[in-house]
């Protein structure tokens, strides 16, 4: 199969009836496939795992090949879809590097197979129900890994189409790239938005393979091992890629899974975290326990008196260095109501 191809909307079959805008039925001026030739365009390496997203799938692919990047490989990896999904990959197939549709273990084991057939300066993993949002993200991380940035973040931003209704926002997990150090402390929210991370395969191929016992939170341990390298990172404030929310994405959790994600993340950050010295490490993981202690006191039902909460505060007082805990102390000594207007008077300076 071919890579190194630069798409255009003559090249591609038609779009389907009813669609159109990007990717559909707009395009850019590609680059020239003779530009290899001369310009130094860095062979980029997508991989997309897809099982039974045939609803989403087409426009990942067409959003990727109308790129007009013309050094480019393109992987997907099916998990053995049983809808309309192969028939969508298999028009588009002249255009992949690589396509394979087999029962495996996942999205985790379908992204460790795909980078298997990665050779490229960069990488990264676009799934099968986003898209890209600029047709010029390719490029202009091109340009930026040519300027010696191996850690390359733009923004991402969600379509959430639950309950009938598409609403655009930006992407929770947008930040700016961080160190190692930081990016452990996975409470403070800092999340970096996955389907906009551009990476040198040098520093991502000590972040492989994805570790098959997690459901959630891969992306969050191959970003550790990749920021433990202490790349070159850049966050540019472009609106690359689209994330759909769609209520069957792992992106909306319901709450009863929020708990086991919050053990992988724990989990993950205590085993990447001995990558520090033997004090700093100490440290985190008290910061660890602390924190899954005052989830747990804020997910209790009903919330915890204020003789509870003194309880724990002396059994474990490292607790006392969370703005938190203080908030939850406060809340159990005046009572839900009282605290909420306390919190409203505070928000507003009145």
């Amino acid at each position: 199969m071919p890579k190194n191809t630069a798409s255009t909307l003559k090249e591609l079959p038609p779009p389907p009836p009813g669609k159109s805008g990007w990717p559909w039925t707009e395009e850019i001026q590609s680059l020239p496939k003779n530009t290899l030739a001369h310009t130094n365009l860095p062979l980029i390496s997508i991989v997309t795992p897809s099982y039974n997203y045939g609803h989403f799938i087409e426009e990942t692919i067409r959003s990727v090949l109308l790129q007009g990047y013309p050094n480019l490989e393109y992987i997907i990896i099916d998990g053995g879809s049983t809808d309309n999904t192969i028939e969508i990959i298999r028009k588009y197939e002249n255009y992949l590097t690589y396509w394979v549709s087999e029962p495996d273990n996942g999205q985790t084991d379908a992204i460790n197979k795909g980078y298997r057939y990665c050779h490229g300066q960069i990488f990264t993993w676009l799934n099968a129900d986003d898209a890209y949002l600029s047709p010029y993200c390719l490029q202009e991380v091109s340009q930026l890994y040519n300027q010696g940035y191996n850690f390359i973040v733009g923004e991402c931003i969600y379509e959430n189409l639950t309950q009938n209704q598409v609403n655009i926002d930006g992407f929770k997990g947008k930040s700016t790239p961080t160190n190692f150090n930081q990016y452990l402390k996975f409470w403070l929210g800092n999340f970096l938005p996955q389907p906009s991370v551009f990476l040198s395969k040098n520093f991502a191929d000590k972040g492989f393979p994805l570790d098959l016992s997690l459901y959630f939170v891969m992306d969050y341990q191959f970003f550790l091992r990749v920021l433990s390298q202490k790349p070159k990172t850049i966050w540019v404030d472009q609106k690359w890629v689209k994330a759909s929310l769609h209520g069957d994405n792992k992106t909306m959790l319901p709450p009863h899974q929020k708990k086991a994600e919050l053990l992988e993340f724990s989990k993950v950050a205590i085993a990447e975290s001995s990558r520090l010295p033997w004090m700093a490490r100490q440290i985190i993981q008290i910061d660890i326990k602390d924190y899954l202690m005052l989830r747990e006191l804020l997910d209790r039902d009903p919330s915890p008196n204020f003789q509870q909460v003194v309880t724990l505060l002396q059994n474990r007082p490292t607790l006392l260095r969370w703005i938190l805990v203080w908030k939850i102390l406060l809340k159990s000594l005046v009572g839900s109501v009282a605290y909420s207007k306390i919190k409203s008077l505070a928000q507003t300076g009145k």
